[in-house]
């Protein structure tokens, strides 16, 4: 995308007398085909840590967009107030459903560690090599009264067709590819130097180096 479609784009129905700069950067509300591209553990330099998802936009007009959902499984924030059990219900069920689609099983043994940088660290791994997974993320906002540029963002994931897997076998190579071809070989006759009176050995004196 251009500048100026850039432009025209984010000035579209926006007031520079009233409304404010600062918006969301992530995918606005709707549902996106998606290609998850990264599955991991992350760390931040603020401390905080999370078990974080990649998922690139496949189609339409955010295409090649990414957008990266970090999830966190600890049961206190930093003020020491608890999580509400809404938020890491949503979060447990987030990383199962994305399990499931990726062939790989999710369970409750999966959150019975000491601290959640070990769940987000298992979790990384356990399902770090699955990426390329097609899927439909469903991204949900809703205003923030008390931080209007930073709306809540909520995902849920659908799953998607998957494209068609290619069987090749030897009759679908080329015939100078395929060991069981009835193509002849290349043979000694075929050399076009192998009658030639010619010498070709090149002077040591005129050799490109000592």
């Amino acid at each position: 995308m251009s500048l100026r479609d850039l432009a025209s784009k984010g000035l579209a129905g926006f007031d520079p007398k009233t409304d404010e700069i600062v918006s969301a950067s992530g995918l606005p509300a709707g549902d996106y085909l998606t290609s998850v591209t990264a599955i991991e553990h992350r760390a931040f330099d603020s401390g905080w840590d999370c078990f974080g998802v990649s998922f690139q936009v496949m189609e339409g007009e955010h295409e090649g967009q990414t957008e990266n959902v970090n999830i966190s499984f600890a049961e206190k924030s930093k003020s020491g107030k608890a999580i509400p059990d809404f938020i890491l219900d949503r979060n447990i069920k987030f990383a199962a459903k994305l399990g499931s689609f990726l062939g790989v099983d999710v369970t409750d043994e999966d959150f019975d560690f000491d601290n959640e940088t070990d769940i987000h660290e298992h979790l990384g791994q356990k399902l770090h090599g699955h990426e390329g997974l097609l899927t439909t993320l469903k991204v949900t906002v809703r205003p923030n009264k008390k931080d209007p540029s930073n709306p809540y963002t909520s995902y849920d994931l659908e799953e998607a067709e998957q494209p068609e897997e290619l069987e090749l076998d030897d009759s679908d190579l080329p015939s100078n590819m395929n060991p069981n071809s009835d193509a002849p070989l290349p043979s000694e006759n075929d050399d076009p130097f192998a009658n030639s009176s010619q010498d070709n050995t090149i002077p040591d004196d005129q050799l490109p180096f000592d």
